[in-house]
């Protein structure tokens, strides 16, 4: 199996892992545990989840880190990034605020990157924390771009 395709199948169990497990997840959904429990497994490599069971699980595994882990490792595959919209826009006032938070993840980055770094070696824990310092960044331009578009749309 393609790591791509591996990546997919670990996103599947990580959204898995975020409903709570396999019976929590037949639980939310149409299919079965055994088919769910298939649908994450790498040596399963002819058996996927339903595009609806995606649709249906993801929502409820938010509180698990990388979420939406699935809709993530897609976007990877196809060569982009996941970013969410911002929940609310405040007014222009916020600008700073958030510029200054910008500015704090952007130091995290290169922290994390510089920790990482440091023994010469990458491992894949160390790229995914970094990833996810990345994504946090990302994730902090999408909302200060909106700030900014919504401050230009009150004059």
């Amino acid at each position: 199996m393609k790591p791509e395709r591996l990546a997919l199948k670990r996103a599947f169990a990580d959204t898995i892992k975020g409903v709570g497990g396999l019976e929590a997840a037949a639980e939310f959904c149409r299919v079965g545990k055994s088919v769910l429990g298939d649908a994450q497994n790498p040596n399963c490599p002819d058996r996927w989840p339903p595009l609806d069971v995606i649709a249906d699980l993801e929502p409820l595994a938010r509180d698990r880190d990388g979420w939406p882990h699935v809709t993530r490792a897609l976007c990877r595959e196809m060569g982009g990034s996941f970013v969410p919209h911002p929940a609310g826009v405040a007014a222009g006032g916020d600008l700073m605020l958030r510029a200054g938070e910008l500015v704090k993840e952007a130091s995290d980055v290169v922290t994390s990157l510089a920790r990482a770094l440091a023994d010469k070696k990458f491992d894949t824990k160390e790229r995914r924390e970094v990833r996810a310092e990345i994504n946090q960044l990302v994730e902090l331009a999408v909302g200060m771009a909106a700030l900014v578009d919504a401050s230009g749309e009150q004059n």
